[in-house]
């Protein structure tokens, strides 16, 4: 576990922004790995954490939020939830038959940009997905997919 002190916070954040809109993360960042950043929003401190997690070895705390790509940042599921509001970029909206292929874990047909794409329907986000300009990358786990 590493705790994300303030300037590389800000790098994320600016990228966020650039991809997303999103323009506030108001919670401490963890990065678990080379490429998974959790939120951590709990009372202890950051000292607390490094101790437990020196004494401990920490594997997981707080909720899921991005993984890093080389390209750019992947939102999770949860994380779309508690950043709806400030999701304003890279929307593809989506009717209800290629939701319901989405929820299954089917990738999509759908030409669009290059790049990660926050796929909405109706009022909803449903996920997030990477565009290869002829397709719609699906990451939904498996335990989150709708089964036939």
């Amino acid at each position: 576990m590493k705790i994300i002190k303030s300037p590389e916070k800000r790098k994320i954040l600016n990228q966020l922004n650039k991809q997303f809109g999103i323009t506030s993360l108001p919670y401490l960042l963890l990065k678990f790995g080379k490429e998974k950043i959790r939120l951590y929003s709990g009372s202890l401190s950051s000292e607390e954490l490094r101790v437990l997690d020196k004494n401990l070895r920490i594997e997981n705390i707080g909720l899921y939020f991005v993984k890093q790509h080389p390209d750019g940042f992947r939102l999770s599921l949860d994380s779309l939830y508690l950043f709806k509001n400030q999701i304003t970029k890279n929307i593809l909206v989506i009717d209800d038959e290629k939701a319901e292929q989405w929820f299954k874990g089917n990738d999509l047909l759908i030409k669009a940009e290059k790049s990660f794409k926050i796929l909405k329907n109706r009022q909803d986000f449903i996920g997030c997905g990477k565009s290869t300009k002829e397709r719609i990358t699906n990451f939904v786990p498996k335990e989150r997919r709708i089964k036939d």
